[in-house]
C-alpha cells in the first residue's frame, strides 16, 4: 500500500499551483479531498467539481479520521506548528515533499495501473511526454548569478547562428517573442515549463536553456528532463526559510546533476565556489571546472580590471584572449567563464565566444546603470548576503563621492539573510536607506529592525535613514529611493538593490504593480 491508497486526506492551501495538482492526482486515485483555502477560484471550484470538500477559511481544530494533511510552505509556520500540535497522530507532508513522492514512485514502477493513469490524467507532470531528441537541453542553477548566465549563453548561442530558447527569472525568449512568465516567478510550474517547452520545440529551437532553483528540483518542477549541459554558478546561503540548513539547500541543488543529467552530459563548476568538492565528487569525471585566478581550471580569467566595464585575459590550456565584457561587476567574469564552458560543450570555438560577448547589453536589473552623470544610478537584483557584498563592492570601487544603498528584505521569507545584508551594507555604502521588499504578512519595522541590528554591528561610519511605514503600499519603497535621489551629489552612487526586474511589490496578501527600474526613470525625470 502507498500513500495514494487511503480513504481520506485534507490539503491546507488547496489553491496554490503544487497542491492543486496533488490534490487533482488524489481524487481522481479516488482518495477523499478535505481542502482549506481563503480564496475561490477557477482551481477551486475545478477540485470542488472533481468531488473535493473544500472550507473557506483556515482550519481551526482537529482534522478528524484523515491519514495524513498536506500543506504549503508559504502558510504561516505558526499555522502549520499549530495544525500539528492539534493532530498529533497525523503525518504531515509539506506539498513540495509530497510532489516529489509522487513523481519518485512513478518513476519507481510504484504506481498501480489505476493510479498511473491518475498521473497522466492530473498533469501533475507533463514533460515525460515531450520529445527532446533534435533539440540540446542545458540547465543552469546557483544561488546567484544564474539569468545573467543564462542570458550570455543565449546571446552566443544566437549568435553562432543556433536558434536557441530561454526560461529565466526575467522572462521566456523563444525566436523574437519575449514572454513574460510573472511576478514573482523562479522555476515556472511544470505545467508553465510544459507550454513553453511545447512553443520552443514548435519554433524548431536547437537549444534550450533553462534557469533552474532549489525550489524547482526539490519540488519536481523540472520532473521529466534530462540536460546535455548543466552548469553552476555559486552555492551560498539562501532560502533557509525553506530547506532549512546550507547542506540541505546545497542537496537540493546537487539534484541536477543526480536527477537530471545524462551519462554523457558535462558539469561546469565553478572552483572558486565552496561547493565544488562536493558537486565535483558526484558528477562522475563529467565536469568542465572555471575559476577566477585559478590555473587548475579548464578556463579562468587573469588581470581583470573593472573601472570601465569588464577587461581581461581569457586563458585555457591551448588558447589565451584578451576580452571585453561591456557590464560591471567583477563576479559577471564568473558568469562568462560558466556560460564560456557551457557553449564550447555546445561546439562554439572559444574566438567567437570572445568575439560574440563585446555585443553583449547585460541584463534588465543587473546592475543596470540607469544614469552616469552627475551622479550614478545603479538598479541591481541582489538580494542574498552574497550578491549585496558584490554589488557594493563593484560600486565601490568605481564611486568618487558616496554609497548610497536602498534596500530591505523580504517577508516571510529567510530571515537569516536580514541581519547579514545589514552589515554589508553598513561596512561599503556611506548612506544606508531602508525600505520594504515585498514585506508579505510580516511587519515592515520588525524586518528592519533585524536589518538595523546587523547594520549596528558592520563597524562602518555610514548614516541609516529608514521608511517603515506599511500602509501606503508601494509609496514606502518610492519614498526611500526619492530620498536617495535628493541626497545624492556630484560624484556619488545611488544602488538601488532587491526587486529590480520585477513587476509587483507584495504587501499583505496583495500584490501591487511596481517596478525598480520604470520607477527609478520616472523619478529622475520629475
Amino acid at each position: 500500500m502507498n500513500r495514494y491508497d487511503v480513504d481520506r486526506v485534507s490539503i491546507v492551501g488547496i489553491g496554490g499551483s503544487g497542491a492543486y495538482y496533488i490534490a487533482k492526482f488524489l481524487l481522481l486515485c479516488g482518495v477523499n479531498v478535505i481542502g482549506f483555502d481563503l480564496k475561490n477560484t477557477s482551481k477551486t471550484k475545478e477540485l470542488e467539481e472533481l468531488g473535493a470538500e473544500i472550507k473557506y477559511e483556515n482550519p481551526q481544530g482537529s482534522f478528524g479520521d484523515v491519514a495524513y494533511f498536506i500543506y504549503t510552505y508559504n502558510i504561516p509556520e505558526r499555522l502549520i506548528k499549530q495544525l500539528k500540535e492539534i493532530n498529533p497522530g497525523i503525518d504531515a507532508y509539506e506539498v513540495g515533499e509530497m510532489y516529489k513522492s509522487i513523481i519518485g514512485d512513478f518513476e519507481d514502477g510504484l504506481l498501480s495501473e489505476s493510479q498511473q493513469e491518475a498521473f497522466y490524467r492530473s498533469d501533475i507532470a507533463p514533460l515525460y511526454s515531450l520529445d527532446f531528441k533534435d533539440t540540446r537541453l542545458i540547465g543552469i542553477t546557483g544561488t546567484d548569478g544564474k539569468t545573467t548566465s543564462c542570458t550570455m549563453i543565449y546571446h552566443i548561442l544566437k549568435n553562432r547562428g543556433f536558434n536557441p530558447a530561454l526560461i529565466s527569472t526575467v522572462s521566456a525568449k523563444i525566436g523574437d517573442k519575449e514572454i513574460n512568465i510573472g511576478f514573482h516567478t523562479t522555476t515556472p510550474t511544470a505545467q508553465e515549463l510544459f507550454n513553453l517547452f511545447n512553443q520552443a520545440l514548435d519554433f524548431g529551437c536547437t537549444h534550450i536553456i533553462v534557469e533552474v532553483t532549489s525550489h524547482g528540483l526539490e519540488q519536481g518542477r523540472v520532473a521529466g528532463i534530462k540536460f546535455n549541459t548543466i552548469g553552476y554558478t555559486n552555492v551560498t546561503n539562501e532560502h533557509l526559510d525553506y530547506h532549512k540548513t546550507y547542506k540541505r539547500y546545497l542537496e537540493a541543488k546537487s539534484l541536477l546533476i543526480k536527477e537530471h543529467s545524462k551519462s554523457d552530459s558535462v558539469i561546469v563548476l565553478n572552483m572558486d565556489d565552496n561547493s565544488y568538492d562536493f558537486l565535483n565528487s558526484i558528477s562522475l569525471g563529467r565536469t568542465m571546472k572555471y575559476g577566477l585566478e585559478n590555473k587548475k581550471a579548464d578556463i579562468y580569467a587573469t588581470d581583470i580590471d573593472d573601472l570601465d566595464g569588464l577587461k581581461f585575459n581569457l586563458n585555457t590550456k591551448i588558447d589565451n584572449f584578451n576580452v571585453h565584457l561591456p557590464i560591471y561587476g567583477k563576479y559577471n567574469v564568473s558568469n562568462f567563464l560558466l556560460a564560456c564552458g557551457v557553449c564550447m560543450n555546445e561546439g562554439v570555438e572559444l574566438e567567437n565566444i570572445v568575439k560574440f560577448i563585446k555585443s553583449f547589453e547585460g541584463v534588465s536589473g543587473r546592475m543596470e546603470l540607469i544614469l552616469q552623470k552627475p551622479f550614478k544610478v545603479f538598479v541591481d537584483f541582489a538580494h542574498t548576503p552574497n550578491a549585496t557584498l558584490k554589488a557594493l563592492e563593484t560600486v565601490k570601487a568605481i564611486t568618487e563621492g558616496r554609497v548610497i544603498h536602498v534596500f530591505g528584505c523580504a517577508g516571510l521569507r529567510d530571515t537569516t539573510k536580514r541581519y547579514e545584508m545589514g552589515k554589508i551594507s553598513n561596512q561599503l555604502a556611506d548612506i544606508t536607506i531602508l525600505t520594504a521588499e515585498d514585506p508579505r504578512t510580516e511587519n515592515l519595522k520588525e524586518i528592519n529592525d533585524e536589518i538595523g541590528r546587523g547594520w549596528k554591528e558592520g563597524g562602518g561610519r555610514g548614516k541609516l535613514i529608514r521608511f517603515d511605514y506599511d500602509n501606503r503600499n508601494v509609496e514606502v519603497r518610492r519614498d526611500a529611493i526619492k530620498k536617495a535621489i535628493k541626497l545624492a551629489r556630484d560624484g556619488d552612487t545611488v544602488i538601488i538593490t532587491g526587486k529590480a526586474h520585477e513587476r509587483s511589490l507584495c504587501f499583505g496578501d496583495t500584490e501591487y504593480n511596481w517596478n525598480d527600474i520604470d520607477e527609478v526613470k520616472r523619478l529622475l525625470k520629475s
